[in-house]
């Protein structure tokens, strides 16, 4: 049987044995806010690929019935690539919800109002009426206060 001889808390190896389960700890809430992040981001960039690709396909699908304009929708590159896109951020979104309440993370999906907006804007040349602007500064807020309330538990 081998045995280990005591190490030296005041020694390299000492300090590296006793901060290894804070940086594992560290490393697990920077993995679930990178998934948290990156699930509202990627949602967004999905609709809005999402949005490109219906945009290119509507002159083609206007006449046409309900279920050749689906397929005729379901064609276009973008709109393949915006769904896996967002699938790849809902797989994020359940990593993050494995990992936290989701009454803490739930309603930080509710930026994916304030992202897809402004794409509309940059990416369409959409109008955004000052009412909209307003609600959009709302939801920004309320995220804001939740998020303040802190987080609850970490699984």
């Amino acid at each position: 049987m081998i045995t280990r001889a005591p190490i030296d808390p005041g020694s390299a190896a000492g300090m590296l044995q006793a901060a290894q389960p804070a940086s594992a700890a560290i490393s697990r809430f920077q993995w679930c806010d990178v998934a948290i992040l990156g699930s509202v981001l990627l949602a967004a960039c999905g609709h809005l690929m999402i949005k490109a690709g219906l945009n290119a396909a509507i002159s083609t699908a206007a006449h046409v019935l309900l279920l050749e304009r689906l397929l005729i929708y379901f064609r276009q590159p973008l709109v393949l690539l915006g769904l896996g896109i967002y699938g790849l951020g809902t797989v994020m979104w359940v990593f993050a919800v494995s990992k936290h309440d989701i009454s803490y993370i739930f309603p930080i999906t509710a930026l994916n109002y304030v992202l897809v907006t402004l794409g509309g804007m940059f990416l369409f040349a959409e109008v955004i009426p000052a009412k909209r602007w307003l609600g959009i500064f709302v939801v920004i807020v309320g995220v804001t206060m939740m998020q303040s309330a802190g987080r609850k538990s970490k699984r």
